[in-house]
């Protein structure tokens, strides 16, 4: 068997907007939730482990768009319980982010040292993702394990992490995880000819009139200034060279329409501007499919690869775009659209990565004073406009680049093969902890054992109280015992409970032993947690508990009490451990 473990499902962004028009829509959960629903449909593993996953999660995401048959391979798998799997079969750990060190502490608690983990990125311009450059060192990764970056860009850019962080480290600690180049997919659209009239009529511009489509995030901070397309738009109206533009985005960050209204209107080409804030999907859909043109003159390093460029390609749309990071991937000059160029200031020098940790102040100003081409960029638009044969043949050369490159069939597969490589390297040279990986191994009874009072004796006498009884009299109340994110299995305390009151004096080893399953690691810490449970809610209790507490000092004083008599006795130790 072949499976894919995902630590958890991201929701429909676009879905929420239309109920609840307050979720900011932004590419990456554009990309998370598509490439959940790609996974699903076109994936040929067989079985997808969701932890904590519920029938009523499995409702939400029907609703969010998910098919039945795609929610039906989705395995729920009770959190911190082990996977329904064996040594022979192959697993695969992905996340749709670059943390990868959670996944790797997963990896260690399934014992599946030969199991991959993967992640990607997405806006790596952040000292975060540094940070999280910085723990993959220390995470016990190892050659099997991926990260994907979406564009040579943002590739080259975690290279530049990977060396300056590995700087700063003895040279024996290395960064082991691959770096593979895969893009983004996007779904490969039904073109709709009806859209061209219906986005006309809604516009109220003539049947035979050009639109050019600018669609993504409406933020200066964030995405891109679109002052400079609003001054190219001018500058084709002067030339009698008219397009209709529509800017198309989520606007509930900035409000940035307002700005760009007024610019438009001191610029005196309002009358051929329709800003359109908060679309729907059925809105975007409607949007790129009647466009004829599209636009993106991006100045940003929050973005890494250009989900809408490909989109638009995907819609068979000639796209002019500045030439930046992954739009330049996407692209190609002369043949899907044209690049225009893009200069950063001379202050770039002074700037560094860290100045964005509070806010996105210094990213924001970078942008500002970013420079995309204006006469290049009104000059590509225009001479789509004035030779429709290049539109339409750069619009097919589009389209058969997304089915070739970006289509969801082609990246599912493409990821399949790179987990499949990882999987056979893994079988070779599994993962073992190393010196480096020990950093996030820290006890936690030494880091935090002295915030309780003590320790209850792992080896204490446990019998059933009072309240124990009234519990087994109405064994519902045990369902407020259960995993808060986990199928209720309250039988699971019935049982223990049971057993104590029939054996009473029963060591606490001996109940854990008794019902910990298989005795494996995570049967046994599953026993372990439902004793705590009883115990926790006094329906268990023992005739001593020894306990350590700690002082200022750092010394360590063991307590015994006697349940049965109410006295207390205390035995004092020096040291730091016992």
């Amino acid at each position: 068997m072949r499976a894919l473990y995902l630590p958890s499902l991201p929701r429909n962004p676009e879905r929420h907007q239309e109920q609840w028009d307050q979720t900011t829509v932004m590419g990456a959960r554009v990309f998370g939730w598509t490439a959940l629903c790609a996974l699903l449909e076109y994936g040929t593993y067989d079985a997808y482990f969701v932890p904590g996953l519920t029938d009523q999660k499995k409702e939400e995401l029907i609703e969010d768009g998910l098919t039945a048959d795609s929610v039906k391979r989705l395995v729920a798998v009770p959190i911190g319980s082990k996977l329904p799997i064996t040594n022979s079969d192959q697993i695969v750990l992905t996340t749709f982010d670059p943390q990868l060190r959670t996944l790797a502490t997963t990896r260690r608690k399934l014992q599946r040292p030969d199991a991959p983990v993967c992640g990607l990125i997405h806006s790596i311009n952040s000292e975060r993702v540094v940070f999280a450059v910085l723990q993959h060192y220390f995470a016990g990764l190892c050659e099997a394990d991926l990260l994907f970056c979406s564009s040579r860009a943002g590739m080259r850019t975690i290279d530049v992490y990977i060396e300056e962080v590995g700087r700063l480290l003895l040279p024996n600690i290395t960064y082991r995880p691959r770096r593979v180049l895969v893009p983004l997919g996007v779904t490969i659209p039904l073109l709709e000819p009806e859209h061209r009239i219906n986005l006309r009529q809604l516009l109220n511009i003539g049947a035979q009139e050009t639109i050019t489509l600018f669609f993504g995030r409406l933020s200066q901070m964030s995405k891109g200034d679109l002052g400079p397309m609003l001054i190219a738009l001018s500058l084709l109206s002067r030339r009698e060279t008219n397009t209709h533009l529509v800017i198309a985005g989520d606007d509930k960050q900035t409000n940035e329409a307002r700005r760009l209204k007024a610019l438009a209107n001191e610029l005196g080409c309002i009358q051929n501007l329709t800003i359109w804030p908060n679309p729907s999907a059925r809105d975007k859909h409607m949007l790129y499919s009647g466009a004829d043109i599209f636009v993106s003159p991006s100045d940003n390093i929050q973005e890494t690869f250009g989900l809408t460029v490909a989109e638009a390609l995907s819609y068979g749309l000639p796209a002019v775009v500045s030439d930046w990071d992954g739009y330049r991937d996407i692209v190609s000059d002369g043949e899907t659209g044209f690049l225009v160029p893009s200069l950063f200031p001379s202050s770039l020098e002074t700037l560094e990565v860290s100045d964005c940790r509070i806010s996105m102040v210094e990213e924001d100003s970078l942008a500002q004073s970013t420079t995309i081409d204006i006469p290049v960029l009104s000059e590509k638009i225009q001479s789509l406009l004035h030779n429709p044969a290049l539109r339409r043949q750069m619009g097919r050369a589009a389209r058969q680049s997304a089915e070739k490159h970006y289509s969801w069939p082609v990246i599912v597969k493409r990821y399949e093969e790179v987990w499949g490589e990882s999987i056979q390297a893994a079988k070779t040279a599994p993962c073992e902890e190393d010196l480096a990986s020990a950093v996030f191994r820290m006890s936690l009874e030494k880091s935090f054992g002295h915030f309780a009072t003590g320790k209850r004796n792992p080896h204490c006498k446990c019998f059933i109280t009072a309240e124990g009884r009234e519990w087994l009299k109405r064994p519902a109340r045990f369902y407020f015992l259960c995993h808060l994110y986990d199928p209720p299995t309250p039988q699971r305390f019935n049982q223990m409970l049971r057993e104590i009151a029939a054996r009473p004096g029963i060591p606490a080893t001996k109940v854990v032993e008794t019902l910990g399953g298989n005795g494996d690691h995570v049967s046994t810490a599953d026993a372990q947690w439902s004793l705590g449970r009883l115990f926790k809610y006094g329906l268990v209790a023992s005739n001593e508990e020894c306990t350590v507490t700690g002082d200022q000092s750092g010394a360590l004083q063991a307590v015994t009490r006697d349940f049965g008599n109410g006295t207390t006795g205390s035995t004092e130790s020096s040291g730091t451990n016992r």
